[in-house]
């Protein structure tokens, strides 16, 4: 299996605008199994909805490489999408688990008296 080149740098500004052509039914189709997959693997702080737009934002803000992997098939579209959307939420829930709610500080204050 290739893997795709990742470059976030653009040669000219006409390069950084979105392009909505890369987002047909089939991509769509993958970008809905995408978001499903990212919303169920972080629901504490990502919606369904959500990471179809991320997902659709993703596609469009970066047509060239997602050509690239749906050239190389659905299958690596997906991952492709999956492994961005988990590279975007993962931190925010490892930082989400680490939280300790109001109630726990209290507890263990109260318990430090």
């Amino acid at each position: 299996m290739n893997i795709i080149e990742i470059t976030n740098a653009y040669d000219s500004a006409e390069e950084a605008r979105t392009d909505w052509s890369i987002v047909t039914e089939e991509v769509d189709g993958i970008a809905q199994r995408a978001a499903r997959k990212a919303a169920d693997s972080y629901s504490a702080v990502l919606e369904y909805e959500d990471a179809h737009q991320e997902a659709l934002i993703l596609l469009t803000t970066r047509p060239g490489q997602a050509r690239a992997a749906l050239d190389m098939g659905p299958g690596t579209l997906h991952k492709w999408l999956t492994q961005r959307l988990r590279d975007a939420y993962l931190t925010k829930e490892k930082r989400r688990s680490k939280q300790v709610s109001y109630e726990a500080n209290l507890d263990a204050l109260g318990e430090a008296e």
